[in-house]
């Protein structure tokens, strides 16, 4: 490899540490904690297409100011007029967690834990890991960065 390609190699990976490191920061900021009244639970059926024909129920929950994805176990309470404390990220602006006022656990839906960090904290590794020993894990940063590109892509929408 010629100091022209280890240069950009270089490069790439500090863009995409940087990008795995804002990720990570707004996923782990407190952010700004809303106190809210639960206005509706919406529980929607997403099909799989595929030969088995599969499908699932995602449950969203609707506040004054944000609708944001909760857990079955969650949505199956009695939540309507309830009221819900939930924590806003600071710079994607998406749930980190919730909990009803009247609990002290907080829960967290699974996406954003996956998007928030374990897909920025694995990257990280792996770019460390493939630029400090040198190993050859190249095929796998790469497919990190692209899944990186994809979740930035998820949190500005």
């Amino acid at each position: 490899m010629d100091k022209h390609q280890h240069k950009l190699r270089l490069v790439l990976y500090a863009i995409f540490t940087l990008a795995a490191l804002v990720i990570l920061v707004d996923f782990v900021s407190p952010g700004r904690i809303i106190n809210d009244e639960i206005i509706d639970v919406h529980q929607e059926r997403q099909q799989s297409y595929n030969a088995a024909r599969n499908y699932h129920y995602s449950y969203k929950v609707v506040t004054n100011e944000h609708q944001f994805l909760v857990t079955e176990g969650f949505a199956e309470l009695e939540l309507v007029n309830k009221k819900i404390e939930y924590s806003v990220s600071p710079i994607f602006k998406e749930v980190n967690w919730y909990r009803l006022l009247s609990s002290q656990d907080k829960s967290f839906y699974s996406l954003r834990i996956a998007s928030g960090l374990v897909l920025p904290l694995l990257t990280i590794v792996l770019i460390f890991v493939a630029f400090r020993y040198k190993r050859k894990i190249g095929t796998i940063v790469f497919i990190l960065q692209i899944l990186l590109i994809a979740d930035l892509i998820f949190l500005m929408t």
